[in-house]
């Protein structure tokens, strides 16, 4: 259960190495026909925010207080709203039902457990308004090579609130017989005078699953799996698809 608390070591770099924006017109086009929407693993707004702008009501789940707490601060910033709750998504309980439920950014990939992925996603069918639907978003093991070079890249610089300059560095390894990963990801802060003044190093597993294990993971968490698609322009799914995401109904 601790792992996820990791997040909290890093909130406040997190915005300066999660960056991309490739997902979030899927997301408006899929939330389109929904007012609320329960989101878990919404770190710190990254698809929660442009829901939010479009005029959605978001309840945020997510592990790390950190994480949520950068969250209702960009939130605060441009006057929106949002509901954020402390919780693990394998066991998390809102209180209430949802026309959509979602878990973005493959986010799912860093639960190990089969039983824990189960978990998770029984969670996501008992927060299901009649007639709901969930969508997860999950890398395609089949097409996924992965950097396993462990060779570090520069990934940003940037300036610091405190005139410190921040320097990320990361590598990634992967296993494709044991569909695990690994990412490494370094944080190295330098005062004006070019010293290091901060070191971190922070270390997330992933582990990826074919389409048939996940179909199998749903059901026994009461999901049928509606629709799939390849992509995040819904794109047809195929053997060869970077992404697996799957629509799921009770």
């Amino acid at each position: 259960m601790g792992k996820f608390n990791s997040y909290d070591r890093i909130a406040d770099l997190y915005d300066h190495y999660v960056t991309v924006d490739y997902d979030i017109q899927f997301w408006l086009d899929e939330c389109r026909d929904v007012d609320e929407v329960l989101e878990v693993t919404a770190g710190t707004g990254r698809v929660t925010l442009p829901l939010l702008r479009a005029g959605k009501r978001l309840t945020a789940v997510d592990i790390s207080y950190g994480l949520l707490a950068k969250l209702r601060e960009k939130a605060v910033a441009e006057g929106l709203t949002v509901e954020t709750i402390h919780a693990d998504m394998r066991e998390f309980v809102v209180g209430r039902k949802f026309p959509l439920v979602i878990i973005p950014f493959h986010s799912i990939e860093e639960i190990h457990d089969g039983c824990d992925v189960t978990a998770s996603l029984r969670g996501v069918r008992q927060h299901l308004a009649p007639g709901g639907r969930a969508i997860i978003t999950l890398h395609n093991p089949a097409a996924h090579r992965g950097d396993d070079s462990g060779v570090l890249r520069l990934g940003a610089d940037d300036e610091l609130p405190n005139g410190n300059r921040m320097i990320f560095w990361h590598a990634r390894t992967y296993d494709p017989v044991a569909m695990t990963g690994m990412s490494y990801q370094l944080y190295e802060e330098y005062d004006v005078d070019g010293l290091l003044r901060r070191k971190r190093l922070f270390t997330p597993h992933y582990h990826l699953r074919d389409r048939a294990e996940i179909e199998t993971l749903a059901d026994r968490a009461g999901l049928k799996v509606s629709r799939i698609w390849g992509g995040y322009k819904h794109e047809e799914y195929t053997e060869k698809s970077c992404y697996m995401i799957f629509e799921l109904k009770e």
